[in-house]
């Protein structure tokens, strides 16, 4: 498979994981790399801590699945030894989250309810697996942010965290990354083609009418939702 098309694919297996987490995924305009994501809230202060860090970094990558729906990951950045993929849970999310990174299921509850969902944790797992197969010589990273509205009582699992702690979060990591990697410098110019070449794909499919505008959650991950997520 060349290049573009396992990027395609990875994106694609990884992301219909990524975005079918709990809560996850509304559809936004297509946004630009660095400096003008089409983001509000909570996911635009994120944006924006992503862009003072200083590193390269793409928002909002988009691409088509086979059956002609726009699909994304939030943001991938390109940190000085390693590649930061970066998954966000909805932003109207709300309750206590309880489960570890080992466990399949977790448990949410909002107003006395308890309600099971897919640990997105596990669900990205695809993803990582995927880019390190793409980029051998590369150590990839993997978070999952989750707004404030929600609390982990029994602490956040590893690879967890609310959108008011990814700051520290990442500052953290910077501190342990290690010297700039050559594998990272290498492989980002092929992200960065890649991505670029799959958004004016998808512009050009868009003007044609071959794709739709987006994609939600899948109706499992949509009705776990439900019981926590802010009502439309």
């Amino acid at each position: 498979m060349d290049g573009q098309g396992d990027f395609t694919y990875l994106l694609t297996y990884g992301a219909f994981l990524v975005l079918g987490l709990l809560l996850f995924y509304v559809t936004r305009s297509p946004s630009a790399s660095r400096g003008g994501p089409m983001l509000k809230g909570e996911r635009l202060k994120l944006g924006r801590t992503i862009d003072a860090l200083q590193h390269p970094c793409h928002h909002d990558v988009r691409i088509v699945d086979q059956q002609g729906r726009i699909i994304c990951i939030e943001h991938i950045v390109r940190l000085p030894a390693s590649i930061l993929l970066v998954g966000t849970v909805a932003m109207g999310a709300k309750g206590e989250i309880r489960g570890s990174e080992y466990h399949r299921q977790w448990a949410i509850n909002y107003r006395g309810r308890a309600t099971p969902c897919v640990n997105p944790l596990l669900e990205l797992e695809p993803l990582i697996r995927a880019f390190r197969r793409r980029f051998p010589l590369v150590r990839v990273r993997a978070l999952i942010v989750f707004p404030d509205t929600v609390t982990f009582p029994e602490g956040a699992p590893k690879g967890a965290v609310r959108a008011s702690d990814f700051d520290r979060w990442v500052h953290d990591i910077l501190k342990i990354d290690g010297t700039p990697s050559q594998a990272v410098e290498s492989a980002w110019p092929q992200i960065t083609t890649m991505v670029e070449s799959s958004r004016k794909r998808i512009e050009q499919a868009r003007k044609s009418g071959a794709v739709t505008r987006g994609v939600k959650a899948s109706t499992a991950a949509a009705a776990m939702s439900k019981p926590i997520a802010a009502r439309r």
